[in-house]
């Protein structure tokens, strides 16, 4: 078992205001700037980050077609907290519709931030015991269903002690996210973590805002 809590504290600002203008009616850009950094000091004060993660032989009774050719599986656990979703909800309550709104997008974009450093952390750890690993594999992003969580978490003994469980089949604190990869001799390189454009979710609203993104870069390639 392996427990990781130094995190950097990064996110993606261009990318957060986009996810939050995604919803519908907003405040102009300029006015989410603005409250993006008011909330920057609240959002680092309420998360305590962390991350699990542990690999062992693959469970046969896992059917994955990503997983069909690995030996090992690797679990994994990423959450900011308790205090980040209550700070959440506790803006909600009081009314206060979009800094909720925006600090929700900057807490999930700071959990897949941490993936990305969880990952590369993983990638060290497998390439010098020669495995390669797939790419992340999410409960309820399509390739695995939603309840496969409490499977994940049923690994990692380590998330009830840090207060991390299923709630209404949901994992709790909801800033809080499981996955796994596959890990095999045979692949020889460690791929991206995640690429948003490419993501089998067809409800995830980064997976639309990455492929405009995509296309606008191509398009404007093509035009030069």
């Amino acid at each position: 078992m392996n427990i990781i809590s130094s995190f950097k504290f990064q996110l993606n600002k261009d990318r957060v205001i986009k996810m939050v203008q995604s919803y519908g009616k907003m405040p102009q850009y300029n006015d989410l700037d603005k409250m993006y950094k008011n909330l920057l000091p609240i959002l680092k004060d309420h998360s305590n980050p962390l991350g699990i993660f542990k690999m062992e032989e693959k469970d046969e009774s896992i059917n994955l077609n990503m997983l069909s050719k690995c030996k090992f599986t690797i679990y994994c656990l990423i959450t900011l907290g308790e205090k980040c979703t209550n700070k959440i909800n506790e803006m909600f309550e009081n009314g206060n519709f979009y800094e909720a709104l925006l600090l929700d997008s900057m807490s999930s974009n700071y959990l897949f931030n941490m993936s990305s450093q969880l990952h590369h952390i993983i990638c060290s750890k497998a390439s010098k015991i020669n495995l390669g690993i797939t790419h992340k594999v999410a409960p309820g992003d399509g390739e695995i269903e939603l309840e496969y969580q409490n499977n994940i978490l049923s690994k990692l003994k380590d998330a009830e002690f840090h207060n991390v469980k299923m709630v209404n089949n949901c994992v709790y604190p909801h800033k809080s996210l499981t996955y796994v990869y596959g890990a095999d001799a045979s692949i020889s390189v460690n791929g991206d973590d995640h690429c948003c454009s490419r993501c089998s979710n067809i409800f995830c609203s980064m997976r639309h805002i990455e492929k405009e993104n995509n296309y606008a870069i191509e398009k404007a390639i093509n035009c030069a």
